[in-house]
């Protein structure tokens, strides 16, 4: 019984950590923006407290004994109570303030630091509690984790499918505020069997020990900890990165890596095993070549199998790295260091890839580099387990049979798999010509991916430009005859411009001249009011060639790299033949915005949004307010929708019509009998609101611009609410 109530103690805990971090950074988001160094920002905080919180754990425990400890921790606990429920304020400048990054991180420390600092502390803790009981299990309580981890899985699906979507801020955040005075019941309960219960007898041999509590914990393998920790951390966040930019832009994606990283966790520290070590260990050998071949070929797999390739292979290397530390746990006397020095590794990883990559690497470089640290640190000894030898035989004879393949015709799918199979054919024959000699295996292993990722760095033919920042990877290429110049984000194409002649002053892909945004210029050119336009989103510029006369331009763009590649003639041409019209400002658009005066423009565009992620703080009533007030009574909002995975038609028209603004949508089919089809034009999809109909112009009475009246059952989307999950297209 004490064990089951420690477990679901937690459960509690671990699924609140999970729960207040995507609520606290919905909070953030419409005070300073929906910028990366925000997010990164917020992510460095809760790492470093959940760090802080081990490590208090660990110092406490050893200084005080788990009795006297288990008082202070619960005065802490309640002293937690006084920052809830969790809120924040609007600093009274938020674009004007000078360190905008220490006002953040102060507002997360006074609004949310507390009581996550304290909850950070429970898988240490409460496992070194139940250490010193007297239970059959207390020898090993290193089990307890996998219940952990169970609740930050639960936390992790219910928050995107079931808390964002029925709940809004203030709610989640006063039932966030009662969870947490029911965990402080609980651990209370798990103090109070600490002291009652007296403590294992001294010099007690226990069976239920792990196997490597009788190992001394040295400094060598403390870093053994920190690095099997940091593999996988850093991992999970390049995985994600990679498949949400290069293969597959779909929202919610991100939660797949980061449920396989804690599934790992529950299953390596669970009592039973589901599959055999050695399983794990066979795998690892022909995942690894597996990943090098894909990023050495690149090959244009169908979004199921490239996707399931990554994240079958993220998981193998999970199972493994945190099979390694689960197997290497030591005694409980060092149970809170050993979490410490995990949670070492864990921060680490992360700063690698969410912080130290950007700013080292223009692509992401780091997923490969990864390869060449999980070849090199992947235990030696391992290699000479039968299972594992005779799945690295099987990847050879897999490629000896695709090399006769590769004699025949072949379709594109087989084609591809063949590809991946042929170098990975010569990768396995070279390691068995070493004679399964494991250091030399390692070597092998790690060089080969070396040589993988300098491959992988190594400039295309097309490619003309590349700069990463924390925003995205961005890539202008050309076409093999050099006729049109294309930014790309990850697969997402942002614009193209055609060099010649003939297309150089002309707006292509989603912005061409009979697209829907090219109808909207044309009445407004045909007016020549001179009044300004107001633009969130810059790109490389493309909808900026619609300038005429001397109508000033306000350019909203948060992404310095982009303004550099805008700005940039010999890349795009667009932003410099508008000249000093076009005034780009940076920052959030809707920060920016609200600064400006009221009632200046004639027009804004809002075109600031991914494939993957949207900016929801700029498609809220309140955003859409702030756009009102800076509209003129006869002005228009243009709203770009064009989405693969996400119709934003719904939220956007119910706002309106809450607003009692005037809508109008429109389509862009592209047919072929269209003159720039061939043109490199791409269909669009284009919202647009007004205070009144009138406001529309002729675009009111359009036929190919539909009124759409709000759908039964949609909500607005405001700063206290938004449901992504309600908008994706299945």
């Amino acid at each position: 019984m004490h064990y089951v109530l420690y477990a679901i103690t937690l459960l509690i805990s671990s699924s609140l950590l999970f729960l207040v971090q995507p609520m606290v950074a919905k909070m953030i988001q419409p005070v300073l923006g929906g910028t990366p160094a925000v997010w990164n920002t917020s992510m460095v905080f809760f790492q470093a407290l959940l760090l802080g919180g081990y490590l208090y754990a660990h110092l406490s425990t050893r200084w005080l004994g788990t009795r006297k400890q288990a008082i202070i921790h619960l005065v802490i606990m309640v002293i937690g109570l006084a920052f809830l429920p969790v809120a924040f304020g609007s600093p009274s400048d938020p674009a004007g303030l000078e360190s905008p990054a220490f006002w953040l991180l102060t507002t997360l420390f006074i609004g949310v630091g507390w009581p996550f600092f304290v909850i950070s502390t429970s898988a240490p803790l409460l496992q070194k509690w139940f250490s010193t009981i007297d239970h059959p299990r207390a020898a090993d309580p290193y089990h307890l984790y996998a219940a952990s981890n169970v609740g930050s899985v639960l936390a992790l699906l219910a928050y995107p499918f079931v808390v964002e979507p029925l709940i809004g801020l203030q709610a989640q955040a006063t039932l966030w505020a009662v969870a947490y005075f029911i965990l402080i019941a609980s651990v209370g309960t798990c103090a109070v069997i600490l002291w009652k219960s007296p403590p294992p007898p001294k010099g007690k041999v226990d069976s239920e020990a792990p196997p490597a509590s009788i190992i001394p914990v040295t400094w060598r393998r403390r870093s053994r900890w920190v690095i099997w920790a940091f593999i996988p951390s850093s991992m999970m966040l390049a995985v994600t990165t990679f498949i949400t930019t290069d293969i597959a832009p779909v929202p919610l994606l991100w939660i797949l890596p980061l449920a396989v990283f804690l599934i790992s966790f529950i299953l390596v520290f669970a009592r039973k095993k589901l599959v055999p070590e050695e399983v794990w260990w066979a795998f690892f050998p022909p995942a690894l070549l597996t990943l090098m071949v894909y990023f050495l070929v690149e090959p244009g797999l169908p979004l199921w199998a490239g996707t399931s390739l990554h994240f079958g292979a993220f998981l193998v290397f999970c199972m493994v790295f945190h099979g390694l530390l689960a197997a290497d746990r030591p005694h409980t006397d060092s149970l809170t260091e050993f979490y410490l020095w995990m949670s070492v590794g864990g921060v680490l990883g992360g700063a690698f890839t969410a912080l130290a990559a950007p700013l080292l690497f223009d692509q992401l470089l780091e997923y490969p580099l990864l390869l060449v640290l999980a070849a090199f640190f992947f235990p030696a000894k391992f290699y000479q387990q039968r299972i594992v030898r005779l799945t690295l035989l099987g990847y050879f004879v897999v490629g000896i049979v695709t090399i006769i393949y590769q004699l025949f015709p072949a379709d594109t799918l087989a084609g591809n798999i063949a590809l991946f199979a042929l170098p990975a054919g010569a990768m396995v024959a070279t390691a068995l010509t070493v004679g399964f000699r494991p250091q030399r295996i390692n070597v092998l292993l790690a060089t080969l991916a070396v040589m993988v990722s300098a491959s992988y760095a190594w400039p295309g033919p097309d490619d003309l430009y590349q700069e990463r920042s924390f925003f995205a990877v961005h890539n202008v290429r050309t076409d093999n005859d050099g006729e049109y110049h294309m930014l790309f984000h990850g697969t997402t194409v942002h614009g193209i411009q055609g060099r010649t002649e003939e297309l150089l002053d002309i707006p292509l892909a989603y912005f061409y001249p009979l697209s829907p945004i090219g109808e909207i210029f044309d009445i407004l050119n045909e007016e020549a009011s001179g009044h300004p336009i107001g633009l969130v989103g810059l790109g490389m510029g493309s909808i900026v060639s619609y300038s005429q006369g001397d109508r000033p331009w306000d350019i909203f763009e948060i992404d310095p790299a982009v303004h550099r590649i805008a700005a940039n003639p010999d890349l795009f041409s667009y932003l410099d033949n508008c000249g000093n019209h076009c005034n780009v400002i940076m920052g959030d658009g809707r920060l920016q915005l609200d600064a400006v005066e009221d009632d200046r423009y004639e027009l804004i565009i809002l075109d600031a949004y991914a494939s993957s992620a949207i900016p929801v703080h700029l498609l809220t009533r309140e955003a859409i307010e702030i756009y009102l007030s800076k509209l003129r009574p006869d002005g228009i909002i243009a709203f770009h929708i064009s989405n693969r995975h996400l119709d934003l038609e719904p939220p956007l028209t119910q706002a309106a019509h809450d607003l009692g603004l005037a809508t109008r949508v429109r389509v862009d089919r592209l047919g072929e009998d269209n003159p720039y089809h061939d043109k490199r034009a791409s269909p669009s999809t284009w919202l647009i609101m007004a205070h009144t109909p009138e406001a529309l112009r002729d675009i009111a009475d359009d036929p190919g611009w539909i009124k759409v009246e709000p759908r039964q059952g949609v909500r607005t989307w405001t700063d206290d609410y938004a449901n992504i999950l309600s908008t994706l297209r299945f």
